[in-house]
This record gives structure tokens, sequence and C-alpha cells, in this order.
């Protein structure tokens, strides 16, 4: 799988010009859609275990098996993200991070990784890096509702400290 397809690329375009609530999520829905899918069946079929593990809320499980992923393609951005998100809900912020910064490695434009990274750096307090990334994330999604009101808030509480 290469993510950088027209179609991701399209669809990029499109969600930075869309200021509608519902489109920028069905975009971004549509996006991550095409990343969690592999050239490889076998592959496709172990991430929707992990998804639906997750789904389950047995996210031990759904670690184990995004990491047995991992063994068969390094590149999935997608499954980094999904081992991360399970290892944020396991309360496992620092195995998250070091996952997330490599989805944005790979994905530099990976909206859900800075999505992800802005929550955990915001529940440890690292409000400089809170603030990094959500002006990254508005680069991406520059009209996602509450973004920026977020970013000048937080940027307004950092001066006054």
């Amino acid at each position: 799988m290469k993510e950088n397809t027209t179609e991701v690329e399209n669809l990029f375009n499109q969600l930075k010009d869309a200021t509608d609530k519902d489109t920028i999520l069905d975009i971004e829905n549509s996006i991550l859609q095409l990343w969690q899918k592999t050239d490889d069946p076998f592959l496709n079929d172990i991430i929707a275990l992990g998804v639906e593990q997750m789904s389950n809320e047995r996210y031990k499980d759904a670690i184990a098996t995004f990491s047995h992923a991992l063994i068969f393609n390094k590149e999935c951005a997608e499954i980094f993200n999904k081992r991360a998100i399970s290892y944020y809900m396991r309360g496992e912020f620092n195995n998250a991070i070091k996952d997330l910064k490599k989805v944005l490695e790979l994905e530099p434009r990976h909206f859900a990784a800075m999505s992800g990274l802005s929550t955990i750096y915001k529940e440890l307090k690292l409000e400089k890096h809170t603030l990094a990334m959500l002006h990254k994330l508005l680069l991406i999604v520059p009209n996602k509702k509450g973004l920026t009101s977020q970013a000048k808030s937080l940027r307004k509480k950092i001066k006054s400290n």
C-alpha cells in the first residue's frame, strides 16, 4: 500500500476547503479508511481483528495484534496509529507518544495522530507541545470547528504564565 495515492491527495485538497463539520468528518473518515487498507488481504484481516478488539475494549489484545501486523508492514502509518490509540486507552502514554511520532514520520499530514498527540500533551500539561500540535493540525484542517479557538486560548494561557 502506498499511502500517497491520488485519491488521498484529492481528499486532502477537499479537507483544506471544507467548512461544514459533517463534511470535514466524512473526508477525515474516508482518508483514514484508505490509509487502513493494504495490498495484502492477510494483513487487512489482521488489522480488522485489531480494530474489532479495540471496539470491544480489548486494548491489550489489540496492541498484540497491531504489533503482529507491524511484522508484515512497518510502513503503514495507520497500524501504528491504531496501536497508539490502544496504548492511550490503557494509559500507556509514553508508548502512545512513541507510536504517534512514528505515524507522523511516515505520514506528516496524519491529522488523527496530531490530534492524539495534542490530547496526550494536554493531559500531561505540556502546553507548548499541545499548542504546536494544534498549529500543525490547523495547517491540515484549517476550518475544523473549535481548533482555532483552542489554539488562541492556549496561546493566551501560555503567554500569561
